[in-house]
């Protein structure tokens, strides 16, 4: 990826519209619901790379969001034309250039973060206060579905988010 410094990020979150929690993260603010910054982490690991380390990744101008639970999984913004969108990339693995879907919608990358959440079963409560707080328009029917489904192996689970997100237009 082109370097990109913490700064330029916030500068580009802004740019975006993206909901301010996107910028608490990045500023490392604490955050309103608890243990919610094990989820999302300010992306350290790339911050810390110089333009080199950070030229191993993703090619283009990409603006990381956030790290997830491991801190290897970033999901970020990219901005070339044929590429444009909400994507999440492994800073370990194979090739990290290649593992997840690109040009995803802002509600359509949140969907595996809310599964996620659903999974580590925070409360309906909390669930619908950080879809106020990320702007996720689908949690209900998320919820909804993820009660009523079998996903009791990684394959059917992968499908059923593949599907849901397919299924959001936005």
């Amino acid at each position: 990826m082109d370097h990109i410094t913490r700064e330029q990020a916030r500068a580009d979150i802004v740019a975006l519209g993206l909901p301010q929690i996107v910028l608490d993260i990045v500023d490392e603010r604490e955050l309103p619901i608890p243990n919610l910054d094990l989820q999302f982490r300010v992306p350290y690991e790339i911050f810390s790379l110089d333009a080199a380390g950070q030229a191993e990744y993703v090619a283009g101008r990409v603006t990381p969001l956030w790290a997830g639970n491991s801190g290897y999984t970033i999901v970020a913004y990219h901005h070339a034309p044929e590429r444009r969108g909400f994507f999440r990339f492994d800073l370990e693995g194979d090739d990290p250039r290649d593992t997840y879907p690109v040009g995803l919608s802002w509600q359509q990358v949140l969907v595996e973060e809310f599964q996620e959440m659903w999974e580590g079963e925070r409360t309906p409560e909390e669930l619908r206060a950080l879809a106020a707080l990320f702007g996720f328009a689908h949690v209900g029917r998320l919820t909804s579905e993820l009660q009523e489904s079998d996903l009791n192996t990684f394959e059917k689970s992968d499908a059923w988010r593949a599907a849901f997100i397919a299924s959001i237009r936005d």
